[in-house]
């Protein structure tokens, strides 16, 4: 078995983000745009349920995974974008406007990077967002440096302007009998209307 084979094998066994799966029956039908994607359970899991997505990281490895099991998977509705979202000295200007019905990410922080993903949401389209507590750092030491986890309430105070659907910070049970983590989640949407909703 190749190394490339390996990887799509193992990604193929992952499974998307619990709070993704939990909330996917309220995303607005259309595009979704996949931030810091690394190797895209989550992408899979919205190209299947029927968005298109653009998923975007900086790992070239992770990305060529990604699309190795898209093609496997026949899921043409699938893009990649190698980026780093970090190099910018204007984040705002990393995605096009109002160009997508929904925005996630997980287990990724990067403050000045919430401008861009408000800016990229359509009217009535909807951000998702799971990522550490500062807890789960003084509890876990994880991940590696304090700056990579929110504050609690901080996650609110990141995106200001949009209506809030679901927000909750606690702890989660790992998976596969792994270590639980501590994190905030939110859902919130863009007031306006896409025309393209799943239902609530």
């Amino acid at each position: 078995m190749t190394q490339t084979t390996a990887n799509t094998s193992q990604l193929s066994l992952r499974p998307p983000a619990r709070f993704l799966v939990e909330k996917a029956h309220a995303l607005p039908r259309g595009k979704a745009l996949d931030v810091a994607a690394g190797s895209g359970r989550n992408t899979l899991f919205l190209a299947e349920q029927g968005w298109t997505v653009h998923a975007v990281d900086r790992n070239h490895s992770a990305l060529a995974t990604l699309s190795a099991v898209a093609r496997e998977r026949s899921l043409l509705v699938v893009t990649m974008g190698e980026m780093d979202l970090e190099s910018r000295d204007n984040p705002a200007s990393l995605f096009p406007a109002a160009a997508y019905d929904v925005v996630l990410v997980f287990f990724y922080l990067f403050r000045p990077l919430f401008p861009a993903l408000l800016h990229a949401l359509k009217p009535g389209g909807m951000l998702l967002y799971e990522t550490f507590l500062v807890e789960n750092y003084l509890r876990y030491q994880r991940p590696r440096h304090r700056e990579f986890c929110l504050e609690p309430g901080e996650l609110l105070r990141l995106a200001p302007g949009l209506e809030i659907v679901h927000y909750d910070e606690g702890e989660r049970p790992g998976r596969d009998d792994g270590p639980s983590t501590v994190t905030a989640r939110l859902l919130a949407r863009l007031p306006g209307s896409t025309g393209k909703t799943n239902g609530d």
